[in-house]
């Protein structure tokens, strides 16, 4: 068999999990999508969304006071200051996986 060349396949990766989510002290259930180089959640009456490369930091939280209904969150502190907290309803993994998946479309920063 011919060598492949290898190619990042996050690129093309498009996610849908159940998830609970607050933003401005507000906590909805819903969906989150990722497609395209966007993050979407919606819920009933109510929708964010915004580029993945808005990411500014993002950290997994277990501690009993940042939890969303006893799940831990993901917690995404985007460019401009606003913090998106996530709690996946998706399985055993699927919040690491979601973690995995924002953090590999950051854009890569080279110092100067």
């Amino acid at each position: 068999m011919a060598a492949c060349p290898s190619r990042r396949t996050v690129r093309g990766m498009d996610l849908q999990l159940p998830v609970i989510w607050t933003l401005h002290g507000t906590t909805s259930p819903g969906k989150l999508e990722i497609s395209q180089g966007r993050l979407a959640l919606t819920s009933r009456g109510r929708a964010f969304a915004f580029p993945i490369g808005m990411v500014a930091t993002l950290m997994i939280e277990r501690g009993p006071a940042r939890r969303l209904r006893g799940l831990p969150v993901l917690s995404l502190r985007l460019v401009g200051g606003d913090t998106v907290l996530i709690a996946s309803m998706g399985g055993p993994g699927s919040l690491q996986d979601l973690a995995a998946l924002v953090a590999g479309r950051q854009p890569v920063t080279t110092g100067t």
